[in-house]
Formats: C-alpha cells, sequence, structure tokens
C-alpha cells in the first residue's frame, strides 16, 4: 500500500516541545504521517529523534504542544495510555529477539500476550508479514 496525500493524517504532531531539566530537547516540532505512510528520522545522535518516538508511544510526556492519532488527541492528561500503545508499535534501538524462542514466537509473544490473540491466529498473521521480507 502507498500513503495517500488526500487522506487526513493519520499521526499529527503539532508544536510539540519536550525538555529535561534545563535541557531542550524538542521545540516546535510539527508532524504528519498519512495513512500507510512511511518516514524516516534522521539526524546527529542526541538531537530528539527517540524523545519524539518516546512521546508519540507516551513513555515521555511532552511539556507542550499535541499529538494526535486519527484524529485522536493522545497527549496530554487523562488519556490511557495503553490503549494509545496497542496501536503504535516501536522498536527500541537496542532490541533483540529472545534467543531461547524461535523468530516465529518472537513476532507472537506480543499479540499473544498483550492483545490476548489466539496463538493460531497470531501466527498466521505473523507468517504474513514475515513473508514480505523473505
Amino acid at each position: 500500500m502507498t500513503a495517500d496525500p488526500t487522506s487526513p493524517p493519520l499521526l499529527k504532531v503539532s508544536g510539540v516541545h519536550k525538555s529535561f531539566g534545563t535541557k531542550v530537547v524538542l521545540q516546535g516540532v510539527d508532524l504528519e504521517v498519512a495513512p500507510h505512510g512511511v518516514v524516516c528520522l534522521i539526524g546527529p545522535s542526541g538531537c530528539g529523534k527517540s524523545t519524539l518516538l518516546r512521546c508519540i508511544n507516551l513513555l515521555e510526556p511532552v511539556d507542550a504542544g499535541l499529538i494526535e492519532l486519527d484524529g485522536e488527541r493522545i497527549s496530554g492528561k487523562g488519556v490511557n495510555a495503553n490503549a494509545v500503545r496497542r496501536r503504535v508499535g516501536i522498536v527500541f534501538q537496542s532490541f533483540n529477539l529472545f534467543p531461547h524462542l524461535s523468530v516465529l514466537d518472537n513476532v507472537t509473544l506480543g499479540p499473544r500476550r498483550v492483545r490476548k490473540v489466539p496463538r493460531r491466529q497470531a501466527e498466521e498473521r505473523a507468517r504474513e508479514v514475515l513473508d514480505r521480507f523473505g
């Protein structure tokens, strides 16, 4: 699938600010991602790429600004972070597979444990995704 530039953005980040103490990490960040869009965050170490992803996944609160997912505000107070995280995936920089599990078991672990997807259904979906990678 390709991104449809005429569709409303699936993810919208508007004027996001984030600091850690006196260290400003994000200052007025704006970003829109179309449904099925692919975005690369590129920049030097320490410029805020991971912090932005952590804010989008609600692992860090934003100091100011707005984050919307599919037209719904997900930043700020009163948001169910776990519900948002079920819709927004994140892979950490030093992510490693569990060495005692097969690739299939690693891929199905999240859906089975977090979303309670039955094993057979999770494995079927995982095989579809893994087939894309050969």
